[in-house]
């Protein structure tokens, strides 16, 4: 029965596949869900609430640490350049430059507390000297002639064991004035000082003093506002240094020791605990500040959490019910979604099957069918290329063909009339005549002549020294030609008329429109394989414009060749074309030239012996 039923599902279309298996994966955790749901409850709903109570005590910790790194930032006002030059200057000034100074202390501070949005915020600053005697401050918050070299945090700053020192909450210190004693016993009442060592920054080892960043108590309770509001349980949190506790929901705790019983924060896995107080559970999230020694607790009754427990079993199996009728109109979304464009793409590929190319899919998704859509779109477009340059390599050939047909038009009528001339020219003793013709005949049997395209290298330079005779009769003493081509690399294979093509262009195009006398110089090596062989002359070189106008014709596939170098002639493009033709992309012609310099030709072929 097992095998028929893996039968009839394998034989369903992809469609009834997916939604089955999606029902089916969602049927099995609901019915378990609402079979135990109510035993389950308790620990949803603590763990529901623990993550609640993590989200709000991070988004604290967060804005928390973020207004005491502004703090910090803050007190580095005094760190700018011309905050220390008053700082300094006031040190020993007379009384009016005194003012004058402190005058511009405020007006910097002004605009730090405008930048950070402080104002109202930070309710006083102070400065100390380096002895901890009162040189500034800016409201009243102060005794002028208190010393604050008994203090303890004065006296760790000094050693260096820390950087900077945040005290409180108090409500009182010795070097409060009368008139700022608190009232009662509210946050607002509490006070917060941030201390930093100031160091001169032209000599860093130098103390100048210290800064006081004064600021009430409900700064950090504004923050803790949102979790009281969204929270039924209670708010404390510590120094751990300390022992003391810097805020309470009840006010009356602030500044009292830290109760043994209340632990450490959870340093990993959930980040709360349970904790059972005279009988009754409660459940404790915790979390702590980067910027300070400080721990956040929140503390959760569970029994009254847990009120609403048999009321949410009824809700829970209705929601499973729904949640499984749900289950099903999903299914049925999902599984057409998935295989609308699967079935797309299948006939677009069963269009292509029949020859059309034309065919593209259409309205593809940003998911993995979407891309196996575009790989289908870039793979027809690639077939449509190759096909192009198929079609376009056999236009090429039968060219070339029609060419060498065109060329090989009665060549015995050819030869016969160069060797009648050269005869005649031997009877009239007319000798440099006989040698011009025999030579044309020469060029004319190699370049026509049967055996495939491929000849030795040394026939190559053969046929290269027949044309330089010829052309050596009309330019006289103009021109010289040499050959650096080592012994081993004649033997070796290459396509014939490459080298004719690009030395008539080196002496037509260079040395004869350049004063004076020109030279011509055929060089070779092996080099990773493949034969160099560089044309170079000295004559009158090409213009940039020229240069690269040349190179683009090259790079150029579509363009052809023939009517570039004048009718009976195969110009450098011709070559080039040849070359890539035969020996594939990596090979055939590069150029480089300046006005004046001449011109270099390079020609890269494969090292081949056969």
């Amino acid at each position: 029965m097992n095998g028929i039923g893996r039968l009839l599902f394998f034989r369903r279309s992809i469609q009834a596949k997916m939604a089955l298996s999606f029902m089916a994966v969602c049927l099995v955790p609901l019915v378990l869900l609402g079979w135990a749901s109510y035993s389950w409850y308790a620990h949803l709903v603590e763990n529901r609430t623990a993550e609640y109570n993590a989200k709000l005590m991070s988004t604290f910790t967060t804005d928390m640490d973020q207004f005491l790194v502004q703090v910090e930032q803050f007190s580095y006002t005094v760190y700018q350049d011309n905050f220390q030059a008053l700082w300094k200057d006031s040190l020993n000034a007379n009384d009016f430059e005194k003012i004058r100074d402190q005058l511009g202390m405020n007006e910097l501070f002004l605009r730090q507390e405008e930048f950070y949005n402080f104002r109202g915020i930070v309710q006083a600053v102070t400065l100390l000297d380096g002895k901890g005697a009162v040189f500034y401050e800016n409201k009243e918050t102060v005794k002028p002639d208190y010393r604050f070299g008994g203090e303890i945090w004065l006296r760790m700053l000094q050693s260096g064991d820390a950087g900077d020192w945040l005290l409180g909450p108090y409500l009182t210190q010795p070097w409060l004035p009368d008139n700022l004693a608190p009232s009662g016993e509210q946050a607002d009442d509490f006070k917060l000082t941030y201390i930093r060592k100031v160091s001169d920054l032209q000599r860093p080892q130098t103390i100048l003093g210290y800064i006081m960043l004064h600021f009430s108590l409900k700064e950090v309770q504004k923050f803790l506002l949102p979790l009281m509001s969204d929270s039924s349980g209670s708010m404390m949190i510590v120094d751990r240094n300390a022992g003391t506790i810097v805020y309470d929901t009840d006010v009356g705790l602030i500044g009292q020791a830290v109760p043994a019983g209340i632990g450490k924060p959870e340093s990993g896995g959930k980040g709360y605990r349970i904790t059972s107080e005279k009988g009754r559970k409660y459940l404790v999230t915790s979390a702590s500040l980067r910027s300070v020694d400080w721990d956040v607790y929140c503390k959760n009754d569970l029994a009254a959490l847990l009120a609403d427990s048999r009321r949410m079993r009824t809700i829970t199996l209705l929601f499973v019910a729904a949640s499984f009728a749900l289950a099903i109109l999903a299914a049925q979304f999902l599984s057409a979604g998935l295989v609308t464009p699967i079935k797309r793409l299948k006939n677009a590929m069963l269009k292509v099957s029949q020859g059309y190319l034309g065919v593209q899919a259409n309205r593809l998704s940003q998911d993995e069918i979407g891309e196996l859509g575009r790989y289908f779109n870039e793979m027809i477009g690639r077939i449509k290329y190759l096909i192009e340059q198929v079609y376009r390599a056999e236009l090429h050939e039968r060219e070339a063909k029609l060419n060498a047909l065109q060329a090989q038009i009665n060549p015995h009528f050819l030869y016969n009339t160069l060797e009648t001339i050269n005869s005649m020219a031997a009877v009239e003793g007319v000798r440099k005549v006989g040698d011009i013709a025999r030579a044309l005949s020469d060029m004319f049997r190699y370049s026509i002549k049967a055996g495939g395209i491929q000849v030795d290298v040394a026939d190559e330079i053969g046929h290269i020294r027949n044309y330089l005779k010829i052309v050596s009769v009309r330019f006289e003493d103009k021109l010289t030609f040499g050959l650096e081509i080592p012994e081993e690399l004649l033997r070796y294979k290459m396509i014939k008329l490459v080298f004719q093509p690009l030395v008539e262009n080196a002496v037509f195009h260079g040395i004869e429109t350049k004063r004076g006398r020109g030279e011509v110089r055929i060089e070779a090596r092996k080099e990773d394989g493949d034969l160099i062989f560089i044309i170079r002359d000295d004559g009158t070189g090409m213009t940039e414009e020229q240069l690269a106008s040349l190179r683009r014709r090259l790079a150029d596939s579509s363009a052809t060749g023939t009517s570039e170098a004048g009718a009976g002639k195969v110009g450098v493009k011709n070559v080039h074309d040849r070359l890539r033709f035969y020996y594939g992309d990596p090979y055939g012609i590069s150029l480089d030239s300046r006005p004046g310099a001449g011109t270099l030709v390079t020609v890269r072929i494969p090292a081949s012996l056969e």
